[in-house]
């Protein structure tokens, strides 16, 4: 078991590197970067399940040891790849938050104004403020 999990490591780790490399090079297509995010932590639930057969706790202190440090090691690349895709989509994000506030001071405006409140109107106000964000989330993450 020992040798098994020295392998699973190696492979692991190597796989992640890989990863790694290939979200740094599609860095702005979010999509992508969430499938990259995503296989990672498929390894990390499958290499819980992968420890649980070789026995779990029954393991040598020296394998489990080895299985949880990788298990660590691939939260922390996670952690980074997340920390990465953020900073990356964060100023879209505001950006359509910008555009929502304006609408929504646009709507106000409207309201006082005018003094209707229909619904076919809130409904046309609703689609408006919201429709920049989802401009921006629905190509990357599918119908919404």
């Amino acid at each position: 078991m020992k040798q098994f999990s020295i392998t699973i490591s190696q492979v692991l780790l190597g796989y992640v590197n890989a990863i790694r490399r290939t979200f740094e090079q599609v860095r702005g297509q979010d999509h992508i970067c969430s499938i990259l995010m995503n296989n990672i932590q498929q390894l990390r639930l499958n290499l819980g399940k992968l420890y649980e057969l070789m026995g779990g706790g029954q393991l040598d202190d020296e394998t489990k040891s080895r299985l949880n440090e990788l298990q660590e090691q691939l939260s922390d690349v996670l952690n980074d790849l997340s920390v990465w895709f953020v900073k990356s989509i964060e100023p879209n994000i505001r950006q359509s938050i910008e555009e929502v506030y304006k609408h929504l001071q646009q709507i106000k405006g409207n309201q006082i104004e005018t003094g209707s409140n229909s619904v076919q109107q809130k409904s046309a106000e609703a689609e408006l403020v919201t429709k920049s964000l989802l401009n921006y989330l629905a190509p990357r993450y599918g119908n919404i």
